[in-house]
């Protein structure tokens, strides 16, 4: 069992319910978890009893885990939302021990100054980062494992997680010098990797294994109740690996706040930094789909509608198909796709004759620049291709408001807007999400009045894909092309 990765152990217990496999997964993880417990909760008594309760969890949630989940990411997101739901009902006394924890911390400690300062203050700060740099941060320094090992986990390359890691402990940085903390992000990695993770109780693991494998049967009532209630704020918020968690907890020496601030609720966020939340949102997914439909009118009266289907995984894999359809006249269909030995290029392809044109580009950014009617704005914030590119990048837009909050089908929206050179931009950003549902371009380049209008619907995130799901239905369309 020693040699196996983490959801091989996960999978051989939920198909055997094997002791030793759950017991391997706790002897890697407990420490971990415990330790952000403790941060979280102020009281040994009360981290034992959040660290009993993720395990159980993760006994029951085991069979229903994605062979892709990052368990280590996992776990520090349900130990957050179990600890926010023991410190909403445990508020007022937690905030009494919260300060006598963090006093006797500092005293017991004595010898590194570093992270007396940052302990108080650590989880508030990962709370306030993206669930996959809190994961990428976790594997780095929870449990110091190399910059390429935890890219393997999280299925990017070592450039890419070295650039998230900089990008995160920077964001840590600011927020820590706000609290009067000022240090640098190299000595916030180190006092964060020497100290952040400590053993856990000796007997806890045997404890802890013992009550999960029977799925808490043997549990505490109070146990139990702090397992249901996370279980249904997890189902509430679909919480998964790499999804928005949108839950903060303040925590500071002498008093704990819990604020919870679910997507849903966040009407005080201003038009660009909604803008900002869904660039993040793309960046931190592993795969993405949707389908799409487009309405062109120009003055009033109907151009076209196109049919657009999106597919994209981490880290260069896509297909988007779209078929334009005008009022009179024959639909055309167009695509770009890469399986990963290429970028590759149709456009006016009909069913009685070939491609108008098809070529193979050099770039993702060019391929990509190719699907104008099936809209880049979405492609370009997920592949991260830059932030000046898209509707999604509002920072040069100095005129960038929220309008009135409206629905897009069964999805309540944020509603942001601005007007520039070519006309004006409104787009409509899940609540709950922060995906794009919906955007609207209003236009009068020579004289005549257009909209164009893309609805954005079946939206499903961090679904594994095969790689026919990239390939053409064309066979062998790809095949001897010339870079153009």
């Amino acid at each position: 069992m020693a040699e196996a990765n983490d959801m091989d152990l996960v999978r051989e217990f939920a198909r055997h319910n094997s002791e030793p496999a759950f017991a391997e997964l706790v002897q890697r993880h407990i420490n971990l978890v415990y330790s952000v417990a403790l941060r979280f909760t102020g009281g040994t008594g009360d981290a034992q009893d959040v660290t009993q309760a993720v395990f159980i969890i993760l006994a029951r949630k085991a069979a229903g885990l994605s062979a892709r989940t990052v368990l280590t990411g996992w776990l520090y997101e349900t130990t957050r939302f179990t600890a926010l739901r023991l410190l909403r009902t445990r508020a007022r006394r937690q905030a009494r021990e919260q300060e006598a924890f963090m006093q006797s911390t500092l005293e017991q400690s004595g010898g590194d100054n570093l992270w007396h300062q940052l302990a108080p203050h650590l989880e508030a700060g990962m709370s306030r980062l993206a669930e996959r740099d809190r994961t990428l941060l976790a594997l780095r320094f929870y449990e110091n494992k190399t910059g390429a090992e935890a890219a393997a986990l999280m299925g990017i390359r070592e450039e890419a997680a070295h650039k998230r890691t900089a990008r995160a402990l920077e964001k840590l940085r600011k927020f820590f010098t706000k609290r009067g903390v000022t240090l640098s992000s190299v000595a916030i990695a180190g006092a964060v990797s020497a100290n952040s993770v400590q053993a856990a109780p000796a007997l806890l693991a045997k404890s802890v294994t013992a009550v999960a494998i029977a799925k808490g049967a043997a549990a505490s009532a109070s146990t139990l109740t702090l397992v249901k209630g996370t279980m249904k704020m997890m189902t509430w918020l679909k919480l998964k690996f790499a999804l928005g968690s949108g839950v903060a907890l303040l925590v500071t020496v002498g008093a704990v706040t819990v604020t919870f601030s679910e997507n849903n609720k966040a009407d005080n966020l201003a038009a660009k930094e909604i803008a900002k939340r869904s660039l993040e949102k793309y960046a931190s997914l592993t795969s993405y789909s949707d389908t799409g439909k487009s309405v062109t009118l120009r003055n009033g009266k109907m151009i076209d509608t196109t049919i657009s289907n999106t597919r994209m995984e981490k880290t260069n894999l896509f297909r988007i198909e779209w078929e334009m359809i005008p009022p009179q006249g024959t639909p055309t269909k167009n695509a770009v796709w890469s399986a990963g030995d290429g970028y590759f290029c149709i456009q006016a392809e009909t069913s009685y004759s070939p491609p108008a044109w098809s070529k193979k580009e050099q770039t993702i950014k060019a391929a990509l620049g190719n699907a104008g009617r099936a809209s880049p704005n979405v492609p370009n914030a997920f592949f991260n291709l830059g932030s000046s590119i898209g509707l999604l990048a509002t920072d040069g837009r100095p005129n960038v408001v929220r309008q009135k909050d409206g629905k897009i089908g069964s999805f309540d929206c944020f509603v942001i807007a601005w007007k520039g050179e070519i006309g004006a931009t409104t787009l409509w950003i899940g609540k709950q999400d922060f995906l794009l549902h919906q955007s609207q371009t209003e236009s009068a380049l020579g004289g005549s009045p257009t909209s164009f209008t893309e609805t954005r619907e079946d939206i499903v995130i961090n679904q594994p894909f095969t790689k026919s799901d990239f390939i053409h239905p064309v066979a062998g369309v790809e095949k001897n092309w010339q870079i153009n």
